[in-house]
């Protein structure tokens, strides 16, 4: 299962990918002399910018090949065959075949250039980047041009390619220093800029006020990065003006009026609104205060309201009758009283008319003093073992909003600062902290922390490109964790070993695949003689995978797998390390014998 399923997300992905085309390798036969550099190229049918894979039938004594297409020609002379694959669908591929004649004495190896990507498209005064790889000199700079001059674009000293104000097609190249016959080239392909048509529109395209009153218009353009109008009134300001956001002020006078919006970047693109401006209706102005009665507490608050008639102005002004001994009332008219009995006036006096006014009349009763109140936030919160958590207090009913924070049982379920923040003990359990109000010890309330169980495992796995093990990411779930041996970049073998040690009180070795505690995933193991082995003492792991007589695989992908569960008790919190060492491992490489090598182990930790 784990082998056909990446097979078919090749297959779909190969369906859909426009860069899933006919591989074609450039040139298709070369000679060259032993040891001596050539660079191929490869073009995939109706893609922009091809994805393929190098590499040469026969493995290293075959000769070697770059990423980018650099060929390393053997000792050895003989005939060579050199594969270039779609990375995006691995059934197209094509090959070159290359004849390597013995090295004259003292010949001078061939300066070789090689420019990647050798194809691309981008569009107008965007950039892009490439690099030349030298091969065959000492001397591996390079200088760049642009065929045509700057008119053309321009290149940098590090290859990154500035496209011109204008679509085409045009090439970039790289010259060697050491040897300026010698040189690549790449097509870069340069998109027009699609044009739009500038528009504009406005809302609302009507609107009605009163004379000196306001009507807020908004302009959308389309079509340019440039948003921005001008905004004008026909007629001028003696109809009115409007302000650089849209917002119309209509004259004293009526009649109907035009707005317009016009485009800053296209003055020839604009839109108008229609505006109504009626006369102003005067009507007699009256102030309702509400409620008109109410009974309040000494020094708690109290808020009034206040509905102004007969005038766009509906602003007042709030006062306490017998100023402030008896009361503050604020701009929106919240009461505060004072800290003694009484009955007193509110009033609210119109700003437009101030002989118009109203009042409510507010009782004050007994002092009452307010509880004090703690609330804890967050109420629960789930830490792994030795880390934090921030936890915070808000007290009502004091001016006093100090706390004092402890935890249920002391600092064997964990420790609480001054500050609130909390750092769990070392162990599973819940636990409590609390906020006592320092003003009301009284007034006090808590949080309840999780320091959970190990349910679950997490694994990171170690840098390099070198012999490692690396999670499953598809295989491991829960507290279950399968790791893959990866080998070394561009190197292949015929089988590999491992020793691995655990604690056995945390984690303890399973199988991978039926009763085997390893997974062949690299090596061709269908014909004999070969060795599949796998074996468990105690918290120590051996495992093997071996075949004798058939070619090496080169290291790409899993080599085998291993897996180990880590034990769900009380006693592995989240957060645990859990140890994992390579104890010995072997690998048997293309040509020679065993050796001994390092394998580079990530970090284990539980999780909740």
């Amino acid at each position: 299962m784990k082998l056909i399923v990446p097979l078919l997300i090749g297959a779909l992905a190969a369906c859909t990918d426009p860069d899933a085309g006919p591989v074609t390798v450039t040139p298709k036969t070369v000679t060259v002399k032993a040891g001596e550099k050539t660079a191929f190229s490869a073009s995939v049918k109706d893609a922009k910018q091809p994805r393929v894979l190098w590499s040469v039938e026969g493995g290293d004594s075959h000769g070697t090949i770059s990423s980018s297409g650099i060929y390393t020609a053997p000792a050895e002379t003989g005939t060579y065959t050199v594969v270039a694959t779609n990375a995006v669908d691995t059934s197209k591929k094509d090959t070159a075949t290359v004849k390597v004649e013995p090295a004259e004495v003292g010949e001078t190896p061939t300066v070789i250039v090689k420019v990647t990507p050798e194809v691309v498209t981008i569009g107008q005064g965007t950039v892009a980047d490439f690099t030349a790889e030298v091969s065959g000199s000492s001397i591996t700079a390079v200088q760049w041009s642009v065929e045509g001059g700057d008119e053309n674009g321009t290149v940098s000293s590090t290859g990154r390619y500035t496209a011109p104000d204008k679509s085409g097609t045009f090439t970039v190249t790289a010259t060697s220093v050491a040897d300026p016959a010698k040189k690549a080239s790449a097509s870069i392909t340069v998109e027009p800029v699609v044009v739009a048509e500038v528009k504009v529109s406005v809302s609302p395209s009507t609107g009605n006020t009163t004379w000196d009153g306001t009507v807020q218009l908004t302009a959308q353009v389309t079509g340019t990065n440039n948003l921005a109008v001008q905004w004008s009134v026909e007629g001028g300001d003696a109809n009115g003006y409007v302000s650089s956001t849209g917002v119309y002020r209509a004259p004293k006078k009526s009649g109907t009026f035009t707005v317009t919006a016009t485009s800053v970047a296209d003055a020839s693109k604009k839109a108008s609104a229609s505006i109504t401006v009626e006369p102003v209706v005067v009507a007699e102005v009256s102030v309702t205060v509400s409620p008109k009665t109410g009974t309040v507490a000494q020094d708690a608050a109290f808020t009034l309201s206040a509905q102004v008639t007969g005038t766009n102005n509906v602003a007042v002004q709030w006062s306490v009758a017998g100023g402030d001994d008896n009361g503050t009332v604020s701009s929106t008219g919240v009461y505060r009283a004072p800290r003694r009995e009484g009955t007193f006036t509110v009033t609210a006096t119109s700003v437009a008319e101030p002989t118009k006014s109203d009042s409510a009349t507010l009782t004050v009763g007994p002092y009452v003093p307010p509880a004090v109140t703690v609330s804890v936030t967050p109420k629960t919160a789930t830490v792994e073992q030795g880390n934090s958590v921030d936890l915070s207090a808000d007290v009502t009913g004091s001016s006093v909003v100090a706390v004092t924070w402890s935890v249920e049982g002391g600092p064997a379920n964990g420790t609480v600062t001054s500050a609130g923040r909390y750092t769990a003990p070392n162990k599973p359990g819940t636990y409590t902290v609390t906020a006592s109000s320092v003003a009301n010890p009284a007034g006090k309330d808590s949080a309840v922390i999780t320091v959970p169980v190990a349910g679950s495992v997490r694994y990171v796995d170690p840098a390099g490109t070198g012999w490692r093990l690396v999670r499953n990411a598809s295989l491991s779930s829960g507290n279950t964790l399968v790791l893959d041996l990866m080998g070394p970049t561009g190197q292949s073998g015929r089988g590999a070993d491992l020793t691995l040690g655990l604690d056995a009180a945390t984690a303890a070795w399973s199988t991978v695949e039926g009763s085997e505690y390893v997974a062949n995933g690299g090596y061709d193991l269908g014909a004999a003689p070969h060795l599949l082995k796998s074996g468990v003492k105690g918290g120590t792991l051996s495992v093997g995978v071996y075949q004798k007589g058939a070619a090496a695989h080169a290291y790409n992908g899993a080599l085998l797998s291993v897996a180990l569960t880590v034990k769900a008790t009380a006693e592995t919190p989240a957060g645990a390390v859990v140890p994992l060492t390579v104890l010995k491992a072997h690998a048997l490489p293309a040509s020679g014998s065993l050796q001994a090598i390092n394998v580079a182990v990530g970090t284990i930790t539980t999780a909740p």
